[in-house]
């Protein structure tokens, strides 16, 4: 810490009228002056004491006087608090400005319907990626993502070079997925309608679920051979060869509500326990556990059989019954006695709004 015995009284007063407008619950309600409560001030607040900051810092340069907020040595626990808070804000300050900037694209608001109603639910469940590469004149960028703890889309903008159209039933020979410490997934990947369709660009939406949580993790993205349905020859013709890698870290927030459920239900004559229902904007997650989902794994399974459990039936408080119709796909994974069923919805769903649900045919109250 430099020393401040120089330092007069005046600047002192300076810096504390720098802070008057910070309320008392963001100040004396810390235990140590490492955190700033900062929820609690309003956007008015912040704009405010922001432009506070800067002016001071503004100040600081023209009389050519270095800023030495970080070198002030104050007294006393109060004073080390509103030091504390000046550096929180600073830094919330940065973020929350960079939070607001984002804006959910087009595509993915209209493919799920949001509205000023909805939106708020989805709140810090995407993110924007800007991650690209480019093969032999094609290029492929993730552009965004919309996600909860086990599901998640991903919006992509396809481009071949100019001049050139990109056909409607364009699709590649392969796609591999990989995403850091997840055992067991599911994904499929669409062509979006294009309002013009004899361009060179396409948008592509990527879907997966997982049977363990996938945010915080390094997704892995390969793309192998661009081609097309032929609908005259029913034939797969290729378009440009190659591979296109796109790797980056999932950065969101999960949004879902959990519910601890801890109910057993009948399978097979075999009983099987419910433990955690999750419900986010765009998916209904189950987990389930039993020594008979090993022991039914065990056994190669019959295709006709279908799934061991499946979600039949989501029910809401208005009386509206959901079933496998209202979905955009489902997917089940075992890993020893471990169950896992995820459900992605046509619609955004309010899980305030849900009642229970329904696996085969019992009904789980939430």
């Amino acid at each position: 810490m430099n020393n401040t015995r120089g330092m007069d009284k005046n600047r002192v007063i300076r810096i504390d009228e720098l802070l008057e407008d910070i309320h008392e619950t963001e100040t004396t309600n810390l235990s140590d002056g490492s955190e700033l409560l900062q929820d609690q001030l309003s956007e008015s607040e912040r704009e405010r004491i922001l432009s506070k900051i800067q002016a001071k810092m503004k100040d600081e340069a023209v009389n050519d006087r270095p800023s030495n907020f970080e070198k002030v040595r104050f007294p006393g626990r109060r004073k080390r608090i509103l030091l504390a808070s000046l550096v929180a804000l600073c830094v919330f300050a940065s973020t929350a400005f960079a939070a607001e900037i984002f804006q959910w694209d087009s595509r993915i608001s209209n493919y799920f319907g949001m509205s000023d109603k909805n939106q708020g639910d989805l709140s810090g469940a995407g993110m924007n990626v800007g991650v690209k590469d480019e093969q032999g004149g094609v290029a492929i960028e993730a552009v965004q993502t919309i996600g909860d703890a086990s599901n998640m889309y991903i919006l992509l903008d396809v481009t071949v070079p100019e001049g050139q159209i990109l056909n409607p039933q364009t699709g590649f020979d392969m796609i591999f997925l990989k995403v850091e410490g997840v055992t067991g997934m599911g994904y499929s990947c669409d062509l979006l309608p294009d309002d013009e369709p004899n361009d060179n660009k396409g948008t592509l939406l990527f879907s997966m679920e997982a049977n363990s949580n996938i945010n915080d993790k390094e997704i892995e993205m390969k793309f192998v051979n661009l081609r097309h349905y032929d609908m005259d020859s029913g034939e797969m013709i290729p378009d440009y060869e190659g591979e296109w890698i796109l790797s980056w870290k999932l950065n969101y927030h999960d949004v879902s509500k959990n519910f601890d459920v801890d109910k057993d239900i009948p399978v097979n004559g075999e009983t099987v326990r419910v433990d955690s229902v999750s419900i986010s904007p765009i998916a209904l997650n189950v987990k389930i556990s039993g020594d008979y989902i090993k022991k039914y794994d065990s056994v190669p399974p019959n295709p006709n059989d279908g799934d061991l459990i499946e979600i039949t039936s989501v029910n809401l408080k208005d009386g509206t019954a959901l079933t496998k119709d209202d979905s955009l796909g489902w997917g089940t994974s075992i890993n020893g006695r471990e169950y896992v069923i995820n459900m992605k919805m046509r619609e955004l769903l309010d899980p305030e709004g849900i009642e229970s649900i329904v696996l085969n045919d019992t009904e789980i109250v939430l």
